[in-house]
């Protein structure tokens, strides 16, 4: 693809990235993808400073292995670093730039959905302050890269309006998908006998955090019962509870919950074929995977159009406002009921989530790698 040599780049992965599931596999399937296109490419992963056994015995041991390790331990290890490039990639941990050269740093931004909350954007939940601190000391850090790179537009979007970022230095390059998602519709039966609704109309929610919207979902799932539709909601990690919960009993809809608790990711392409519809009506995404896995999934979608939801979803779903019951109610009774309808969505969406690959990130990866090892 290139005439002279492949670019050598580090990719810092997070401190102790098997507590966030997310910023691993996007570091792993970005290396992965960019040793397929000869770049040379050191994965730099720090252990934990504390012993799991430690961490296990007491809360204030996993304090001191996520202060000491990130803040104290992780800079030293990445200052003498034999590459071309150094990728950080998770603003997270923009902090690092401070033990790097600024020139040849590339940091990835996924999305800053704290400072979107404490500007009052996405709801009122109370924001941590320390970890907003962190946040912000990070993000300036960041900002003396040779580049950052945003999943999407609308985090570029947030970047300027809220860090005051240069516009030029900042790159959009959507990531691929984290597993291979592909109808079968056998394999989704087999997950609903094992569920036992074989006849129900499933919709899957899917996401934990405030900003997911569940009560939501909860008020569409009961004005679908209420018009005479026999739809169930399947929930992926920890049950109903709380505020949620009274919200369910309240609504008159907690026995039409199904709490299938935390799924393996290989678990998760069978899920997304045995419900009929996904449900997605975040309040912010900084990005939003679950739209285009249902959608590679064929699995329709009806999404909000908060965020990037629209520019990821393009015209291959069914949007409205993240908080219009009535609106996403009518999308997905008419998804359930109109099957010339749900036919078109899968159509586009198959085609719409193609677009979407770990080989083209790579290849605009590449090109920002480049640039940053051409001005050096």
């Amino acid at each position: 693809m290139y005439d002279s040599p492949a670019v050598r780049v580090a990719l810092l992965h997070n401190y102790r990235d098997e507590q966030q599931p997310s910023m691993r596999l996007y570091a792993e399937h970005l290396g992965d993808a960019l040793m397929q296109s000869h770049v040379g490419v050191l994965r730099v992963r720090p252990p934990g400073v504390v012993p799991p056994e430690w961490r296990a015995r007491s809360a204030a041991w996993g304090k001191v292995d996520t202060y000491v390790g990130r803040f104290a331990v992780y800079p030293r290890l990445v200052r003498d670093l034999d590459a071309d490039v150094v990728h950080v990639i998770d603003h997270g941990q923009g902090y690092l730039v401070g033990s790097l050269d600024p020139r040849r740093t590339v940091v990835t931004c996924h999305d800053v959905i704290l400072l979107a909350l404490a500007a009052g954007r996405i709801g009122s939940a109370r924001v941590p302050q320390v970890a907003l601190r962190l946040l912000r000391v990070s993000l300036e850090s960041m900002k003396r890269a040779a580049f950052v790179v945003a999943d999407s537009a609308q985090t570029k979007r947030d970047l300027i309006d809220f860090i005051h970022i240069d516009p030029a230095n900042v790159v959009v390059i959507h990531p691929g998908l984290n597993q291979t998602f592909a109808p079968d519709a056998d394999r989704g039966a087999r997950m609903r006998r094992g569920l036992g609704v074989d006849d129900a109309k499933l919709i899957l929610q899917i996401g934990r955090g405030f900003y997911k919207n569940l009560p939501t979902v909860l008020r569409v799932v009961r004005n679908l019962r209420r018009d005479g539709l026999d739809v169930r909601v399947v929930r992926v990690g920890p049950p109903l509870a709380g505020t949620d919960r009274a919200l369910a009993e309240r609504l008159g809809v907690s026995s039409y919950v199904l709490d299938v608790g935390h799924l393996r990711d290989s678990d998760l392409p069978t899920l997304y074929n045995a419900v009929d519809v996904l449900l997605f009506p975040s309040l912010y995404e900084g990005f939003g995977w679950p739209p285009l896995e249902a959608m590679a999934s064929g699995t329709p979608v009806v999404c909000s159009r908060a965020g990037s939801l629209d520019e990821v979803v393009g015209d291959a779903a069914l949007t409205a406002d993240a908080e219009d019951v009535e609106a996403l109610a009518w999308h997905v009774g008419s998804v359930l009921s109109e099957s010339s309808l749900r036919e078109a969505l899968i159509r586009r969406g198959l085609g719409h989530a193609a677009r979407f690959s770990w080989s083209q990130a790579a290849n605009q990866m590449i090109a920002v790698y480049r640039s940053v090892a051409e001005s050096n």
